[in-house]
């Protein structure tokens, strides 16, 4: 039974395969065409990107793959017949460049047969021997082209996420593995939760914190975030003590945010009220409120020593001063009402008071 279920499932990948080779062969065609023009795009890439909601590297790499398949008709027809797989593809033509074609053509039959029967990361490594050899120059070209096809993409998606897109070569490629892989493992908690890549991004994230934080990047210079509520003076009628329940939550560049982000930013942070009168007036600037002071920090530290979680130890550098009763909310920044929270846990926190107060718990 499950014999017969995987080769079901082998014969279905073969034929998503074989549907990716025949999509691409309108790519090609659409790229040839100059029909994009004619669409009012620049290039095939813009208008893939545009029609197919895709991000503008991964549209060019299907249009750069539909022309080399043009070039290596033997690669195109496994493909096409669902021999091999698009990573296939892509690690044979790669390697094809004008400086090449004639050293791969004559050696086409042969990738496609070692193709047929190795992984992509293995087809990979030969390649590189073959196009080393070819080149003569130990590898300096190769790095060069890998190095010019490195990038990274980061567009937000419809709800305000992050999408985050990249290729990059193997020396920058090894940096970054080993350092976000150290940071999984120091930041692993007994019971974790978190998938594996919800646990990458996290440590991803915490690599970014440290540096900010330091102000050793961007514009912080040491300060911990800050937030500045604008607000148009005519939409206060009168003395309003739920100023922060009215605020729009807006970011700049960013859109809105949900109330419970913001009431988990002001937690650690400065803040700033700013009073307009209309778009252009600005009234009133207040002054900044530290929350929490170096020595309540310090003293919290020296207290709860690191993230008060259950079962979480991260270290403070790692942890936010949280308001048990939330500063919005009229929670007071004294050590009786503050803890310590590691990034992961202070949002989780914010997000399961503010489920626990809909249900009106």
């Amino acid at each position: 039974m499950f014999a017969s279920l995987l080769d079901e499932i082998a014969a279905e990948r073969r034929a998503l395969d074989a549907a990716e080779a025949a999509w691409l062969n309108k790519v090609r065609a659409y790229d040839r065409s100059g029909a994009w023009r004619a669409d009012g795009f620049q290039n095939a890439a813009v208008a893939l990107r545009n029609a197919c909601h895709m991000a503008q590297g991964v549209a060019r790499g299907h249009v750069d793959l539909a022309r080399k398949l043009e070039q290596l008709p033997k690669v195109a027809s496994a493909f096409a017949a669902g021999d091999i797989s698009t990573r296939h593809a892509t690690v044979i033509t790669n390697a094809y460049t004008p400086k090449r074609a004639w050293e791969l053509a004559t050696m086409e039959a042969e990738l496609v047969e070692a193709a047929g029967s190795i992984s992509p990361p293995d087809l990979g490594n030969l390649v590189r021997y073959i196009t080393d050899a070819i080149d003569g120059d130990g590898g300096a070209d190769t790095d060069a082209d890998q190095r010019e096809r490195s990038g990274c993409y980061l567009s937000r998606t419809t709800d305000g996420m992050l999408d985050i897109r990249g290729l990059c070569d193997p020396l920058t490629g090894d940096i970054i593995e080993t350092a976000v892989n150290a940071q999984m493992a120091r930041d692993l908690q007994a019971n974790d939760p978190r998938t594996t890549p919800q646990r990458r991004m996290d440590a991803i994230a915490t690599l970014m914190r440290l540096p900010l934080d330091r102000g050793e990047l961007g514009e912080s210079h040491g300060i911990r975030p800050h937030i500045s509520l604008v607000h148009d003076i005519r939409d206060l009628p009168g003395t309003t003590p739920d100023l922060l329940a009215t605020i729009r939550g807006e970011r700049l560049g960013h859109g809105r945010i949900s109330v419970t982000m913001l009431e988990m930013l002001l937690c650690d942070c400065s803040f700033s009220r700013i009073l307009m009168n209309g778009e252009s007036e600005v009234l009133d600037v207040g002054r900044a409120a530290r929350n929490p002071t170096t020595a309540q920090w310090r003293a919290l530290v020296a207290r709860d020593k690191h993230c008060t979680a259950p079962g979480c130890t991260r270290p403070p550098s790692q942890c936010v001063a949280h308001h048990d009763e939330h500063w919005t909310r009229g929670g007071p920044t004294d050590l009786a009402n503050l803890r310590l929270l590691c990034w992961y846990d202070h949002s989780e926190q914010h997000i399961a008071d503010a489920q626990a107060r809909a249900r009106g718990g």
